[in-house]
């Protein structure tokens, strides 16, 4: 859904994975909401939260994804 631009479909995709354990999906899901990840896909009416996406990354890093910790640091440097 993500490739075809439907960030609110692939947020619910992601969103349900997430919940069910997926860290992968977790930090997918932070990505739909981190400014620079929607910048960088050119993302058209889509409303960035960094909260949000910190929360997601979290979560995608206690869940094991170490490539969460590197978005979050990107999003919140020196945090």
């Amino acid at each position: 859904m993500l490739a075809l631009g439907d960030i609110a479909a692939a947020r619910l995709f992601y969103e349900r994975a997430a919940t069910l354990g997926s860290a992968r999906a977790a930090t997918s899901l932070g990505k739909t909401y981190d400014p620079a990840f929607l910048a960088s896909i050119q993302a058209a009416g889509v409303t960035p939260n960094r909260e949000l996406a910190a929360q997601w990354y979290r979560k995608a890093v206690a869940l094991g994804d170490q490539d969460a910790g590197r978005w979050l640091e990107k999003l919140l440097p020196g945090r």
